[in-house]
C-alpha cells in the first residue's frame, strides 16, 4: 500500500510512512509507532539480528519452509511456479513421513521439520561449500617437543603438523570422548582474535561433539609486550583444569581485560578464584617466545596464511583465510553438526566398539 504512493522512480521515504499511516489510522500515535523505543522497533531489531545470524547472504531473500530461493529463483513471473513445485515436493516429503509412521496427530510438524539432518542453524558457504583443504597427518617417528623451535624449523610440512597435533591442548565442555576437533588460529592480542576465541566458548555452550585447540598466527614481529595474552592462553592451557581454564579464557576474551593489561596490570592480578596461581604465574614468567614463533611459523608455512589471518580447522579441514567477522558461535555449531555427521560420528562408534573389545 505504502509503495503504491510513491511515485514512479521515487524512493519510500519516513513522510510517505506517516501519510498512509495516519490516512489509514487516524486515531492511532504514529510517534509510538514509529520511535525507536517502540516495540515495533524492537521487532525490527530482533528480525535484523536474525537475518545477520543467520547467514543468507544479500537481499532481498525468500525462504519456503526455511529453504532460501536461489537468485535465478527469484524471478517474479516464475515465482509462483517454483513455490507450487516446492509445496508438491513438500506434500510429498509429509506423505513418506506419515506412511513410515514418523509423523502423526501427536507430532509436532515444525519440531519434526527441525531434527531433520538437512537442517541448520545458520547457512555458511565457507563451511557448506564444496571445496576440501585438509592437513595431511602422520606420525613422525621421533618425538619432538614444540618449544623447540630451532628443531621444529627443519621438519617437513606433514612433521611439523604431526608435531603440532601431538602437542595440541584442548577445552571442552566436560571430560569425554570427542569426535571433532577443531582449531581456531589469529592473532589473540587483536579484538578480532579475541572474539574468534570468545564465539568458540560460546558454541561449547551447546556442543556435545567438540573440543577446541588454539593456534597463535601474530600479525607482527613476536615481542613480549605484544603476546601478553597469547602467553596467557598457552599459560593457562598448560596449567589448569578444564572448567577454571574456560572461565579464565573466557576473561581473556573480553575487551577490558586487554585494556587493562595495556594499562600495566599484570596478568596474575586477572586470575580467576580457584585457578593454580603459582603453576601459572611461573609458567607464565619461563613461558618465552619460542612456542609462539612455532606456532606462527606452522600457520605461514604449512596452512599458508599471512601473519594474523584467521583460520579455523576442523578434523584437519582447513577454512579460511576468514574475515574478521565471519565466524560466530553458530558457525561453529555448524561446522560441528557437518563434521560429525559427514564421517566422525562413525569414527567415534568404531572408536567406541574398539574400547569396548578391548575390556572384554
Amino acid at each position: 500500500m505504502m509503495y503504491h504512493e510513491v511515485k514512479g522512480g521515487n524512493v519510500l521515504t519516513v513522510d510517505d510512512v506517516k501519510a498512509v499511516l495516519r490516512s489509514e489510522y487516524p486515531h492511532a500515535d504514529v510517534q509510538s509507532i514509529l520511535d525507536v523505543h517502540s516495540e515495533y522497533d524492537e521487532g525490527r531489531k530482533a528480525g535484523a539480528t536474525f537475518y545477520k545470524k543467520s547467514g543468507l547472504g544479500l537481499l532481498p531473500q525468500a525462504l519456503f519452509n526455511g529453504v532460501p530461493f536461489n537468485r535465478e529463483e527469484m524471478d517474479a513471473a516464475e515465482l509462483e511456479t517454483l513455490i507450487l513445485q516446492r509445496i508438491f515436493d513438500a506434500t510429498g516429503f509429509f506423505q513418506r513421513a506419515v506412511f513410515m509412521g514418523l509423523l502423526d496427530d501427536h507430532v509436532n510438524a515444525v519440531d519434526f521439520l527441525m531434527d531433520q539432518n538437512n537442517v541448520v542453524s545458520r547457512i555458511n558457504p565457507i563451511i557448506l561449500g564444496a571445496e576440501r583443504r585438509y592437513i595431511h597427518f602422520r606420525s613422525t617417528s621421533v618425538p619432538f617437543a614444540v618449544e623447540d623451535f630451532s628443531t621444529f624449523s627443519f621438519l617437513d610440512s606433514q612433521d611439523k603438523s604431526a608435531v603440532i597435533s601431538d602437542n595440541m591442548k584442548y577445552f571442552t565442555k566436560k571430560d569425554a570422548l570427542y569426535a571433532v576437533t577443531i582449531w581456531i588460529i589469529a592473532d589473540f592480542d587483536k579484538p578480532a582474535g579475541r572474539q574468534l576465541l570468545s564465539n568458540a566458548l560460546k558454541s561449547l555452550k551447546t556442543s556435545s561433539h567438540t573440543r577446541v585447540g588454539i593456534l597463535n598466527n601474530p600479525s607482527s614481529k613476536i615481542k613480549e609486550d605484544n603476546t601478553a595474552i597469547a602467553r596467557g592462553i598457552l599459560a593457562a592451557f598448560l596449567t589448569q583444569n578444564n572448567s577454571n581454564l574456560k572461565s579464565f579464557l573466557s576473561k581473556l576474551s573480553k575487551e577490558e581485560t586487554a585494556k587493562s593489561l595495556a594499562a600495566g596490570t599484570k596478568i596474575i592480578k586477572l586470575l580467576i578464584p580457584g585457578m593454580d596461581g603459582d603453576s601459572f604465574e611461573k609458567k607464565y614468567n619461563t613461558l618465552g617466545l619460542d612456542l609462539i614463533k612455532t606456532h606462527q611459523m606452522f600457520c605461514q608455512e604449512v596452512l599458508k596464511l599471512l601473519p594474523g589471518q584467521i583460520a579455523v580447522i576442523s578434523n584437519g579441514r582447513i577454512l579460511g583465510p576468514l574475515d574478521e567477522s565471519v565466524f560466530y558461535a553458530e558457525d561453529f555449531n555448524l561446522l560441528e553438526k557437518i563434521t560429525y555427521s559427514t564421517s566422525a560420528e562413525k569414527i567415534k562408534a568404531i572408536v567406541k566398539e574398539m574400547g569396548n573389545s578391548s575390556k572384554r
